[in-house]
């Protein structure tokens, strides 16, 4: 009966745990042994899915700063009108020498528009991190918790075995006395070779299951032997909230949230396509030496400034095409996040009523069955 009531109590927590990717919690305790608590701090620590969307969020906030400057200036630096029969450069008047400045201005708002798209790519990364966040606890508590009851009931499973090998003891030595009959003694011994074959499977699934768990907090750590006890998870109050509550919970779900950046994101794109339907300018400034003539007169110098404009004339087939395309990656991203909204509900509203029912029957077996078998 332990051993039924141990499987039915995980039974009971296992459907709460694709809810815990939206209403995520937990609650253990601290022991020498190897803890839930600590196995799931060993993985967020040491997951290197977390790790590489850090160093991406990092790298994007990076590439923000440097989208809102300006380009880098040129210098030009050249001798106008040497005069090629004698290379004298006091021979011509033309002659001069130049030095320009040449600054480059994107259109309209671009650079600014520029660091609010990578700084929304950043968040979108951030939001990455917590659904991996999610995911992982979640891993990490199914395999633990799986572990666990493995070996609780491998412990159940080799006191049942104790038993069974006392009264094979009995039966045997009441057959060599000619007191019960032969299919009886054979009955407890396949009893015994069944129990056999049990422990068997228990050590296989045990041994895969720490597998899996040293998946996520490496071989050392998931060999320690596991803190006594089923863990006790703390649950939120999803169960008794209403419709319009989850509607609201679930539209923080990171998953959501992505799709809420990346759909901030492509109206940046769209905007930026607005933006190159402006006009992009340079400026020139040049300032050019010229020397003194041959019979000693000054020359005066020359400055030159100049802005050079672009001319957007030819826009149907490029920017009119690309404003377009942005609208329908816009819509796509919405779209996708509206599914994403009614399978993450319709979810929460299954295994909710799960949980209840499970309730329903846990308290049916712990306060009429279990009663029951014991009298």
């Amino acid at each position: 009966m332990k051993l039924f009531l141990t499987r039915n109590f995980i039974r009971f927590h296992i459907p709460g745990f694709a809810l815990m990717l939206i209403f995520a919690g937990l609650n253990g305790a601290a022991a020498e042994t190897l803890t839930l608590q600590k196995a799931e701090q060993v993985a967020l620590e040491s997951e290197p899915g977390i790790l590489g969307l850090n160093a991406k969020t990092q790298s994007m906030m990076q590439k923000s700063v440097a989208a809102g400057e300006l380009m880098d200036p040129k210098l030009q630096i050249g001798v106008l009108n040497l005069p090629t029969d004698t290379f004298d450069f006091d021979q011509e008047p033309m002659t001069q020498f130049k030095v320009s400045y040449i600054q480059q201005f994107p259109s309209g708002e671009s650079r600014d528009l520029k660091r609010d798209k990578a700084v929304s790519q950043s968040r979108l990364f951030q939001h990455q991190i917590e659904e991996r966040r999610r995911q992982l606890l979640a891993q990490v508590r199914l395999s633990y918790l799986e572990t666990l009851y493995w070996e609780q009931a491998r412990e159940t499973v080799t006191q049942n075995k104790q038993l069974v090998s006392q009264l094979a003891d009995f039966v045997q030595s009441q057959f060599s006395v000619g007191r019960t009959n032969q299919f009886e003694f054979i009955t407890v011994q396949q009893s015994l070779s069944k129990l056999d074959d049990r422990l068997t499977q228990i050590d296989q699934n045990i041994s895969g299951e720490r597998y899996r768990l040293s998946e996520w907090i490496g071989q050392i750590a998931s060999q320690l032997p596991l803190s006594t006890g089923v863990p006790v998870l703390e649950q939120d109050s999803w169960k008794h909230l209403d419709l319009e509550q989850i509607n609201q919970s679930i539209a923080q779900h990171p998953r959501v949230q992505e799709f809420n950046n990346q759909i901030d994101v492509n109206r940046k794109d769209l905007e930026l396509i607005r933006e190159s339907e402006k006009p992009g300018w340079a400026l020139n400034v040049s300032y050019a030496y010229r020397d003194d003539a041959q019979d000693g007169t000054d020359r005066a110098d020359f400055f030159s400034a100049m802005v050079t404009l672009d001319l957007p004339l030819f826009t149907e087939n490029r920017q009119q095409k690309q404003h377009r395309a942005q609208q329908y990656e816009i819509q796509s991203s919405q779209l996708q996040r509206d599914a994403l909204l009614r399978k993450l509900r319709s979810d929460v509203l299954r295994l909710r009523t799960n949980v209840e029912l499970l309730e329903q029957r846990d308290a049916l077996y712990r306060e009429t069955l279990v009663p029951q078998a014991e009298q």
